[in-house]
């Protein structure tokens, strides 16, 4: 990597989007639809919920927790899996890809383009460990421009990555490599 690379600021437009662990995804949901009055996008099988506000495709995921993750003890509430900011084009998040590379800053996913909400990622570690996202290219959904929700197979990679990994910096997550091996990708 270049200098130059090292030397990127990104330009972040706004805060983006959250994706919370969640112990009952039908409860979360309820309660975020029926209380908060969220609208459903997208679902990933029955583990994953999108949900927005606006046009943005999702504004907020629930990500189910898997089992033996019973209620929890007092003071201790689930995590996030994590937050994200947008940023303008793809050429921005190549930008900041090569800088996160150059700058030696853990990147637990990416480059890649997500099956629901088809945007761009690219997630990275910050001091204490936490997820960041910047992404771009989120799906609008407009009045104008009518959308139906559907079920993604979280057992597909496209739902991962439409472009297959090809623009991975780093190796899959682990989640992902039962995919590959499925596939008769490499591993």
């Amino acid at each position: 990597m270049t200098d130059d690379a090292s030397r990127y600021r990104p330009r972040p437009t706004k805060l983006g989007h959250l994706v919370l662990k969640v112990r009952d995804i039908q409860r979360s949901l309820a309660f975020y639809t029926d209380i908060v009055g969220l609208e459903v996008s997208d679902w990933i099988g029955d583990h994953m919920v999108f949900l927005r506000c606006g046009v943005d495709h999702h504004d907020l995921a629930l990500l189910q927790l898997p089992p033996g993750h019973g209620a929890a003890p007092e003071g201790f509430y689930p995590s996030v899996e994590h937050f994200s900011y947008r940023v303008e084009s793809l050429d921005e998040m190549e930008k900041i890809t090569a800088m996160l590379v150059a700058r030696g800053v853990a990147i637990d996913r990416g480059l890649g383009r997500h099956g629901p909400g088809a945007n761009t990622f690219i997630v990275f570690k910050d001091p204490d460990g936490n997820n960041v996202e910047f992404y771009s290219d989120m799906t609008q959904i407009r009045p104008d421009a009518p959308y139906e929700p559907s079920v993604w197979d979280g057992e597909q990679l496209e739902t991962f990555d439409r472009w297959h990994l090809e623009k991975f910096v780093v190796p899959p997550p682990a989640r992902i490599l039962p995919l590959l091996k499925r596939d008769g990708g490499e591993a």
